[in-house]
């Protein structure tokens, strides 16, 4: 992972394993669900309807090293489910102190 020092995001290269392909993310935000970490990813994209947002499994290992994994298929819906109630939360308490 890098540090861009012009922003406060810390942009990363991930392999795509079936292709080859090298894609650059934004580490936007993490979460914790059920004693696991997850890092919430968007792709560095300078057209805004290109973005997408990806979620991994963020795992330490014991020198503190920072590793990212794929998720389950089978739990994908679940994580991606609980961020975006995290975020309508986040967003619906933002709306409250506006008023």
């Amino acid at each position: 992972m890098e540090n861009n020092n012009n922003e406060n995001d810390l942009k990363i290269q991930l392999e795509d394993v079936e292709t080859g392909e090298i894609i650059d993310f934004i580490y936007a935000d993490k979460f914790d669900l059920n004693g696991k970490v997850y890092a919430v990813l968007l792709t560095d994209a300078e057209n805004e309807e290109e973005i997408e947002m990806v979620i991994m499994e963020q795992l330490e290992d014991e020198n503190g090293e920072i590793s990212l994994q794929t998720i389950d298929e089978d739990k994908e819906d679940i994580i991606y489910d609980y961020y975006d109630e995290l975020c309508d939360q986040l967003f619906d308490d933002d709306d409250e102190d506006e008023e």
